[in-house]
């Protein structure tokens, strides 16, 4: 993911409990990215200008333009997540609400717009 403000996004996603690991260019100085570590799946930010310096090709961030699903341990802390980014001016697309098919979904967006899916579990009873 190509975003604006490394450090922002950074945040985001650490509170919604992605781990992560810096790089840059050089091997040394501030990152200029974030990848994910120990979760079987790779999230990478990427500031604009380290995507632009390996791909020039590489697009500006667009609001909307993906989403993905993280999964969350718990309907109590997904609606806290939910909670806490709303406290803190972010964006909540679609407010928590128990689905059907047995998960508690909610969206918000990131601080670059992407959609960012949040889904937990309930317990058998439907609770």
């Amino acid at each position: 993911m190509i975003v604006a403000d490394l450090d922002r996004s950074h945040r985001f996603y650490q509170r919604l409990g992605v781990e992560f690991i810096p790089r840059n260019r050089m091997g040394a100085g501030p990152a200029e990215a974030w990848v994910s570590v120990g979760t079987g799946i790779t999230v990478v930010l990427h500031s604009t200008g380290f995507a632009h310096w390996w791909d020039e090709s590489a697009p500006q961030p667009v609001a909307g333009g993906a989403q993905m699903d993280l999964q969350v341990d718990s309907p109590e802390r997904l609606d806290a997540l939910v909670a806490a980014i709303a406290a803190d001016g972010g964006v909540v697309i679609k407010p928590p609400a128990d689905m059907p098919w047995g998960q508690r979904f909610a969206v918000v967006a990131d601080p670059d717009g992407y959609r960012v899916g949040l889904k937990a579990e309930r317990d058998s009873s439907g609770a």
